[in-house]
């Protein structure tokens, strides 16, 4: 029991460091996109190495979990019908608040996210490892590529001084990364992965990508100071500005970081089941 403990939080430190790993390549990505001087060199290696991971890691995520199919009862068919249903509903979060109300979704951001960990969670199990196999490079030929694709154009656009960086940030940061873990969460599962273990992946890799640590690592890894004030979060998903009653600062900006941080490694590392398990028994 304490080997199969130990090897447990293995996988979740491992999990964590490629977590971090994609924030610190879509950070390079992200100075790569707002700075044509670094050439086109550095431009396609950082997005396509960006996209290649959105295949292996899926992949490599579907081995840790062990590469077993787990059971799948009647009652999981139906609520993978209805996590489908609620991510369409889900995605209808951002078109109410970017586009009729013109305003960041703020906290419903995260009932976004909360609802879109479903899917991955109830995806149905697959016996066959080339069904396994085919479902990956299909879901990355179909969604990964064609929106890094997007992705591209958008930084065209900006790299030809384009001044409204909708499109950018809405391919990026609004489809691309939250697919992104959302197939890596569905590699898990495809593994043999437990629903819960599936719902933590997704959804604590998104809060870390999202935390702002990849804002802070922009500056930092391009050897850049930090901007002291930052004026531009009253247009983040949660309006910064608006939550700390000013510009935030370095300062209210590193406490925002930390607390999100430490939610997604809570989750991350099962906390929330171990404190569940324990009141239970009790």
């Amino acid at each position: 029991m304490k080997e199969e403990k130990f090897n447990s939080l293995q996988k979740k430190l491992i999990i964590l460091i490629v977590f971090l790993s994609i924030i610190v390549i879509t950070a390079y990505l992200d100075w790569v996109a707002e700075h044509p001087t670094v050439g086109l060199a550095l431009r396609y290696f950082w997005l396509v190495f960006l996209l290649n991971l959105g295949l292996v890691i899926p992949l490599a995520f579907m081995l840790l979990a062990g590469n077993e199919t787990k059971i799948q009862i009647e009652t999981d068919k139906k609520l993978f019908l209805l996590s489908v249903i609620l991510f369409i509903v889900a995605n209808g979060i951002p078109i109410i608040f970017y586009v009729i109300l013109g305003i960041p979704p703020g906290f419903f951001l995260y009932i976004q996210l909360a609802l879109f960990g479903l899917l991955p969670a109830y995806f149905p199990a697959l016996r066959n490892i080339k069904y396994r196999l085919t479902l990956i490079f299909a879901l990355f030929a179909f969604i990964i590529l064609p929106i890094g694709i997007m992705v591209d154009f958008a930084i065209s656009d900006i790299w030809l001084g384009a001044t409204d960086k909708t499109f950018y940030y809405l391919s990026f940061w609004g489809l691309l990364m939250t697919f992104y873990y959302l197939i890596i969460a569905i590699g898990w599962k495809l593994g043999g992965g437990s629903k819960r273990q599936t719902w933590n992946i997704f959804i604590a890799g998104t809060l870390l990508q999202y935390s702002t640590l990849e804002d802070f690592l922009y500056f930092i890894l391009n050897g850049q100071p930090l901007p002291g004030t930052w004026p531009w979060m009253s247009n983040f998903v949660i309006n910064l500005e608006w939550l700390f009653g000013r510009i935030p600062t370095d300062l209210d900006l590193l406490l925002f970081c930390t607390i999100i941080t430490t939610i997604a490694l809570f989750i991350l590392f099962d906390i929330h089941g171990y404190i569940y398990k324990r009141i239970k028994i009790d």
